[in-house]
């Protein structure tokens, strides 16, 4: 069985920029302990993307081996949110994962070519497949903006050649491109007005506008960036391969390493009121047995 590496936290792992009004850290229950770790809990399953809800102290894990949602709450640890019980044969694989405001997650299975979907559970447990998508379309991220529409990013591959966008996506059943010409679009990220977009193949992290997301200008340039979540003072959060989170500063693009020595880094969670980081860690290695880890990284 692997253990995670020990961390390098670099520098104070990373100065809040917080003044005298932000909250302190804050109990999701009476009597429930706040974990800020730093902790690895080991999961059975494969976490990639994760959001944090701060409504309800929850962070939903897409997991990517079972076809299914898990949630983690102090004091309980973690559990099933959510299955679907029609998972294609090799093909469970899960991506990011939000909760619209009316309580629905909303995550999407990549297929790998033939079985792409966007899936979704409402507030009372019943889970759905949204109808009449294409099925060729290796879906990974999704977003949702301040307005409620859903973004979701994928690729098809043509020819061994990634064609990837951005889309609009509706759980009536329609999926509208809104930016094409991309490679492997990995995390997309929807904050006030501003559109971010990951794409992994071609190193970059793009920025644009909402009002006209086509129109993409380069924020910074990493290697193989994975899903995109927002950060403390307002920078992005991704992760790498190479088993890194890296800050991105929204303002000029400047990177920095905010901890290092996992395996390989997924999706990524931050939770203001308790300071600290959530990162899907995917064991990359199966040599001598998989582990995966749900690590909670403390930010002060």
């Amino acid at each position: 069985m692997k253990t995670p590496s020990p961390w390098l936290l670099l520098g104070a792992l990373l100065v809040c920029a917080c003044d005298d009004s932000t909250p302190g850290p804050q109990s999701p229950d009476a009597g429930s302990q706040v974990d800020r770790g730093p902790r690895a809990i080991p999961l059975e399953g494969d976490p990639n993307g994760l959001f944090w809800d701060a409504t309800t102290q929850t962070l939903f894990i897409a997991d990517d081996q079972n076809h299914r949602i898990l949630k983690y709450r102090d004091g309980e640890g973690v559990s099933v949110a959510a299955a679907w019980p029609d998972a294609p044969a090799n093909s469970p694989n899960l991506g990011e994962v939000v909760r619209l405001q009316d309580g629905t997650l909303v995550t999407v299975r990549f297929g790998f070519g033939n079985a792409g979907a966007v899936l979704f559970v409402r507030p009372d447990g019943t889970p759905g497949t949204v109808p009449n998508l294409p099925i060729n379309r290796r879906r990974i991220g999704v977003t949702v903006t301040k307005d409620g529409r859903i973004l979701d990013s994928y690729f098809v591959r043509n020819n061994n050649v990634n064609v990837g966008s951005i889309a609009h996506v509706t759980l009536e059943g329609t999926e509208t491109e809104i930016v094409g010409a991309l490679q492997k679009p990995v995390g997309v990220l929807a904050v006030d007005d501003t559109l971010y977009i990951a794409d992994q193949i071609a190193g970059k992290v793009y920025r644009s506008s909402l009002a006209t997301p086509a129109e993409l200008t380069t924020l910074a340039t990493i290697t193989e960036p994975d899903l995109l979540a927002l950060g403390p003072a307002g920078t992005l959060l991704t992760g790498t391969r190479q088993g890194t989170v890296l800050s991105i500063s929204t303002r000029d693009g400047a990177t920095s390493a905010l901890a290092t020595g996992f395996q390989q880094v997924r999706g990524l969670a931050y939770d203001e009121a308790n300071r600290r980081i959530f990162a899907a860690d995917h064991d990359d290695d199966e040599t001598n047995g998989t582990t995966h880890f749900l690590q909670i990284i403390p930010v002060d």
